[in-house]
């Protein structure tokens, strides 16, 4: 057996063992069908429930039962690899930071932004994700991430957004609202300490680049 056919075996088996429960007996059939339309399993883990929903071909109440148990399968994934940066200092140059990021948006169809909290330490605290829209960006979420930073008692906070395309280049727009978004947040005592942008072709560092 070839690598790929190995590779393309392996995803069928993960994700029709997930959708059995829903699906029964039509568990690999379903894995095959959404494999072949979203051309990968960590496209299928990125996409909202509300991609899911659309791209399925099951009807009825099957189609939001297959895509609830997709994105509970994420978020407890999620879960799992937050508890490994919990309460840890954040390393902006490491590569398991930016691996973390990668796993957590770049995959996505729909462009959105993920806001981390940290202390003044640099331990990180929590994270939120923003979703936009297929056809949209989606707007650094300057009054929410406000109300959440003082909520939280956070100090620092980092930036990361993804480019369903594959360039990680930021455009012109990207870091004109982040030097914004940056003085902002700089006139209520919060520092900005990066925002990347996550791509398949890499992840782009405004800091390490001079832009911000």
């Amino acid at each position: 057996m070839s690598h790929a056919a190995a590779e393309e075996t392996g995803q069928l088996s993960v994700l029709a063992q997930i959708l059995r429960p829903v699906l029964g007996e039509g568990s690999e059939a379903a894995a095959r069908r959404l494999i072949l339309r979203f051309g990968s399993l960590s496209t299928i883990y990125s996409a909202s429930a509300q991609a899911l929903a659309e791209e399925i071909g099951e009807p009825g109440p099957n189609r939001l039962a297959i895509a609830a148990v997709i994105v509970a399968a994420r978020d407890l994934a999620a879960v799992a690899m937050r508890e490994t940066v919990l309460g840890h200092p954040v390393d902006l140059g490491s590569p398991a930071f930016r691996q973390y990021l990668a796993r957590r948006i770049s995959g996505r169809r729909e462009e959105c932004v993920m806001v981390l909290f940290l202390t003044g330490e640099g331990l990180f605290i929590a994270e939120d994700i923003h979703v936009g829209t297929r056809q949209s960006t989606c707007d650094l979420p300057l009054r929410r991430t406000v109300r959440r930073a003082f909520d939280l008692d956070a100090r620092r906070l980092i930036l990361a957004h993804n480019h369903p395309s594959g360039d990680p280049r930021p455009s012109v727009d990207d870091v004109q609202s982040t030097r914004t978004f940056r003085q902002v947040m700089a006139a209520l005592e919060l520092s900005l300490d990066d925002h990347f942008v996550v791509a398949r072709g890499g992840i782009f560092s405004m800091s390490d680049n001079g832009l911000i």
